[in-house]
């Protein structure tokens, strides 16, 4: 079998099709939208969005959407901003938009959590909409180094 070097291949499953994905429209409440828990020690580098309704009529606020780390699982004690994102007039559908960041070690049970951070806001042709997307690795850890994972 030829190909082209010796990357990792991965399937692209039904439950990851656009239609099963949950778009955060530019005048969603602020709060949480979406929280993930770290199942395996893993490594994150970057937060992402792709527009799935263009951006327009945005004159009063900008959309802000971020990531947050809660380094103690379904607790906002030592929660921190990882990355956010303003959304503006112009960014059009299918346009992905990334932010990397330095390393953020995640371990068994440490969730990422996506916020509306700012709720957008304009005229009457308000509009726009994102998915959410996180850059991350699997991180080499023994399971006796992970308080939250047991094997049984």
């Amino acid at each position: 079998m030829s190909g082209y070097g010796t990357y990792d291949k991965f399937p692209l499953l039904e439950s990851w099709k656009d239609a099963s994905q949950t778009p955060i429209a530019v005048n969603a409440a602020a709060g949480d939208k979406f929280v993930f828990t770290a199942r395996q020690p893993m490594t994150v580098v970057g937060f992402g969005l792709e527009i799935t309704t263009t951006y327009a009529d945005m004159g009063t606020t900008a959309q802000v959407v971020s990531l947050d780390k809660r380094p103690t699982h379904n607790s906002d004690t030592g929660r921190e901003e990882l990355a956010a994102i303003t959304l503006a007039t112009g960014y059009a559908d299918g346009h992905v938009y990334r932010k990397r960041f330095t390393a953020v070690k995640l371990d068994v049970g440490q969730q990422l959590v996506v916020k509306q951070k700012v709720q957008g806001a304009g005229g009457g042709g308000l509009a726009g909409s994102c998915i959410p997307f996180i850059l991350w690795y699997p991180r080499a850890e023994t399971a006796e180094n992970q308080t939250y994972l047991h094997d049984v």
